[in-house]
């Protein structure tokens, strides 16, 4: 049985025409119906089609000798030595580079991939000057697309979903947490209804940050789950989910403070997961009123200062990251 890995890059196979000399990008549909891979080819765009494609490509090389640099672990001379040995176990050489910088560095590899392969996941905002064959800019996946991406997650997992379930799973859930949500579905029973996901998936847009924000408002070290997350998310994400997080404990706060009851169900109009109410009344018990105010007034500014600068985003960000880890009045 062909691997299902492959059949995603051999489907379709007509072949793309275009003019080598023209500073244009291939999009989703091109790529696929692409007969073979191109051996350097940088992917940019939405976070999850990188995530996503990232795996396939990982899968379908799985067998061969395959070296990964992410962001600051990027060495050329490691990297131009990968691409242009030998496979010690007779194969090919795959290297893939995870950055949010592209530089001339990155786009002098391709001189040296010959027989090998070489695949970046760009997560920066620069614009790319590179020929159509190696470039692919992906864009928000269409629900269409969701939709079909939680089919073959069930089918992964042997687990069916009814019609309206699928539907507000693919309209609730941000696609690239899609995987877990269905694994923990999975485990729960092998039929869902609609029902099930309203008493067991927690809707909240930013569920798979709630570790990552405990731990920031419980003054707790949170980089290394940081530098997790930002492996698969925009880092431009975090500090708007985290002043919506904050305004939401501001509000659950009020709430308690005038009715005297530290059950949310009445105030949401459905009732949090035990641990996840646990740890958010906890929060709102522990944070003061200033620290509401001194911490939304410093990430709204920067928020503020990110989406105005051209060049300073990341910068900015980190600056944040630093300023959370170091606020000392939790």
């Amino acid at each position: 049985m062909i691997d299902n890995a492959i059949i995603f890059f051999i489907k379709s196979p007509f072949k793309l025409l275009y003019n080598s000399n023209k500073k244009v990008k291939m999009n989703k549909r091109e790529f696929d119906g692409l007969k073979e891979l191109p051996h350097f080819c940088v992917f940019y765009g939405n976070s999850f089609f990188l995530n996503l494609y990232q795996k396939k490509i990982e899968e379908k090389f799985e067998k061969e000798n395959m070296l990964k640099l992410y962001y600051d672990e990027f060495d050329k001379k490691l990297a131009k030595s990968h691409l242009i040995e030998s496979s010690l176990f007779g194969g090919q050489n795959i290297l893939i580079v995870k950055t949010n910088k592209f530089n001339k560095e990155l786009e002098e590899l391709k001189q040296y991939v010959k027989g090998n392969y070489c695949f970046v996941f760009y997560t920066g905002n620069k614009k790319l000057d590179l020929k159509k064959d190696e470039f692919v800019r992906f864009y928000n996946p269409s629900f269409k697309d969701i939709i079909e991406y939680t089919n073959r997650l069930c089918e992964k997992e042997h687990l069916h979903l009814s019609n309206d379930a699928k539907n507000f799973l693919a309209k609730s859930i941000d696609p690239l947490f899609l995987e877990n949500e269905i694994k923990k579905l999975a485990n729960y029973k092998k039929e869902i209804s609609l029902k099930d996901i309203e008493d067991i998936v927690f809707l909240y847009k930013e569920e798979s940050f709630e570790d990552l924000f405990v731990k920031i408002l419980n003054g707790r070290d949170f980089f290394d789950d940081l530098k997790i997350i930002l492996e698969t998310v925009d880092y431009k994400r975090i500090i708007p989910a985290l002043i919506n997080y904050i305004t939401t404990l501001y509000q659950y706060h009020i709430f308690i403070k005038i009715t005297g009851k530290s059950n949310l169900k009445e105030f949401l109009g459905y009732q949090l997961p035990f641990d996840i109410e646990k740890q958010r009344i906890e929060l709102v018990i522990k944070l003061k009123e200033k620290d509401y105010k001194t911490l939304l007034d410093f990430l709204l500014n920067k928020e503020l200062l990110m989406r105005n600068s051209e060049k300073e985003k990341e910068a900015i960000f980190w600056e944040a990251m630093i300023y959370l880890r170091n606020y000392h009045s939790f």
